[in-house]
């Protein structure tokens, strides 16, 4: 009687071992590549709605997320204290740079509290140019999207919602990051052209 029911439990085990095996490797197959440099990255099952909290602008005026609605964005936060944010800082220009400017960008958030004079200067020291970058006065913005560690890079679809984030460090022009954002922006496209 033991035998039998161990029997039974190993089957049902091995069943559904294999069946959640299969749907994992059904909904990897359809949703965006997730390997190498990006291995981390968490697609979301859902999109979700992201903060309307302001962040600072160069100006000194401040503006939100929303400006941004019609392109795929890249949205990384990071600082001049992060060693891994600095490293990663350079592959996000070139990603930047082999993005259609039509479609998609790179947008910088900086938790720097000494501001643009801090950001502007360490940017410069670098030699990499980024047109969108603000800083998080007083962290708002970043609590209320939920991000803890640094360096953290958000992707956010045209209509606004967040789909997926990547906590640590890329290089985001590698072949899998390009293939990543790559995979959103045509499932964009082709939502665009079937009119939903």
């Amino acid at each position: 009687m033991i035998r039998r029911m161990k029997g039974f439990l190993f089957i049902a085990l091995s069943t559904f071992v294999f069946s959640v095996g299969i749907s994992a490797a059904v909904s990897a197959e359809s949703g965006p590549p997730i390997e190498g440099q990006v291995q981390n990255y968490e697609a979301f099952p859902e999109p979700i709605e992201t903060s309307d909290v302001t962040v600072l602008t160069k100006d000194g005026g401040k503006t939100t997320l929303e400006q941004f609605k019609g392109k795929f964005v890249v949205l990384n936060f990071w600082a001049t204290w992060c060693g891994p944010c600095i490293r990663e800082l350079p592959s996000l220009e070139r990603l930047d740079a082999a993005l259609p400017d039509d479609k998609a960008q790179v947008v910088l958030v900086s938790q720097d509290r000494g501001g643009f004079k801090q950001t502007e200067r360490f940017l410069n020291k670098l030699n990499v140019n980024f047109p969108d970058n603000f800083v998080d006065e007083r962290l708002k913005f970043s609590r209320s999207i939920g991000v803890v560690s640094l360096p953290t890079t958000i992707l956010i679809a045209p209509d606004g919602k967040e789909v997926g984030r990547l906590v640590g460090t890329a290089e985001w022009d590698s072949p899998e990051a390009l293939a990543l954002v790559n995979w959103y922006l045509d499932q964009d496209a082709k939502a665009s052209k079937n009119g939903s």
